[in-house]
């Protein structure tokens, strides 16, 4: 077996002690590139796999982002920070069905799973020596056209629940980079995404940690000396060094509803309701004709209609859009094009901006 002889890593990385010391169960990461996030989760748990045995579920959101050269690469970081110059065993066969297990010295140390797999299909699996569930790259870059899965969030936590019953102690890591603020694991724990700063650290105490890890002088100056690119500023800067979610640095925020600005429409998407309110004055802000926020359904009025655009959004008081009421909406449409809305939070926003492709 495999001594876990370490070669000695500089202190100006990320480790993860700041995060476990919370001991809970999902830990989130977010920084810029380059801060060592993943390398330090990779070595912790192909640690406890040398000490204890343990196995690591790997989730990826999609099958294609399962590929030979990803999974060579985790063994790559081993190798380079120990001296056990591991060596991975899997069957390449398997990548297509999005399930893959990675052998050691004929002991599993990872199982990779795509979560866009059938549920029942990941749920039927069993891992007994599981210690760790790590999602990387979790946060979607919307500029790529990246999406999320449906349902996502409620996904992963079957996922989750289901691995969590063979397992005392299972820990979740979310690895990513500030793309956005906007996830459907944020909107899951009910995260209030301002206050999310670089180098803050936000907990309900009970439940998940997110860690907006802010990198070392010693490291930012280190990259500027080897990495040229970074001395630009421009938005790769911002988002790869900075830290900035450049995403969203054009949404307009604004806490409270304005004066003068009424309901006009309630929209359901991802079982939330969002209250579309227009200016009644036109000229009192020629920034913004809209306004949208969540509400709560009991503050709509029975005799209101509520917009949903997909079958199971469906309960009493909604009703669905046919393709032809859909024209009616091209004036909204057409402010959200011109970033003539403001919106409560950032979360509001990208739910809005899907039903602005439903409509």
């Amino acid at each position: 077996m495999y001594n876990y002889s370490m070669v000695k890593r500089d202190n100006i990385h990320f480790s993860s002690r700041v995060i476990d010391g919370y001991n809970l169960p999902f830990n989130f990461i977010i920084s810029e590139r380059e801060a060592g996030k993943s390398t330090d989760i990779w070595l912790k748990a192909y640690k406890d796999f040398v000490n204890n045995g343990s196995t690591t579920l790997v989730i990826r959101r999609k099958i294609t982002h399962i590929t030979k050269a990803y999974i060579d690469d985790i063994a790559q970081i081993i190798n380079k920070f120990t001296d056990d110059q591991v060596k991975f065993i899997y069957p390449v066969s398997t990548i297509d069905d999005g399930i893959v297990d990675v052998t050691i010295n004929e002991k599993r140390f990872l199982r990779i799973c795509a979560l866009s797999c059938d549920i029942t299909a990941l749920k039927s699996l069993v891992l007994r020596d599981l210690k760790y569930i790590i999602f990387d790259e979790f946060i979607c870059n919307p500029k790529f056209k990246e999406k999320y899965l449906h349902n996502e969030a409620f996904k992963f936590m079957e996922v989750y629940n289901t691995f969590r019953r063979e397992s005392n102690n299972l820990k979740c890591y979310f690895l990513g980079n500030p793309y956005s603020l906007f996830n459907p694991y944020f909107m899951f724990f009910n995260v209030s995404t301002a206050l999310l700063k670089r180098g803050a650290i936000i907990t309900d105490k009970k439940s998940y940690v997110i860690q907006c890890y802010e990198i070392t002088p010693e490291l930012r100056a280190k990259i500027l000396e080897e990495n040229p690119l970074y001395q630009f500023d421009n938005a790769y800067t911002k988002y790869a060094f900075e830290g900035q979610n450049i995403n969203d640095m054009n949404i307009i925020i604004r806490d409270k509803l304005p004066p003068s600005f009424k309901l006009l429409y309630v929209f359901k998407a991802q079982n939330k309701y969002i209250g579309l309110y227009m200016a009644d004055i036109w000229d009192l802000d020629p920034d913004i004709y809209y306004y949208a926020q969540f509400i709560d359904e009991s503050s709509v009025s029975k005799r209101r209609d509520i917009i949903c655009f997909e079958f199971e959004e469906l309960v009493e008081r909604t009703i669905m859009l046919s393709p032809e009421e859909r024209y009616k909406f091209q004036r909204i449409k057409t402010a959200m094009r011109k970033r003539l809305i403001a919106f409560k939070n950032i979360e509001c926003y990208y739910i809005l901006e899907e039903i602005y492709y439903n409509l």
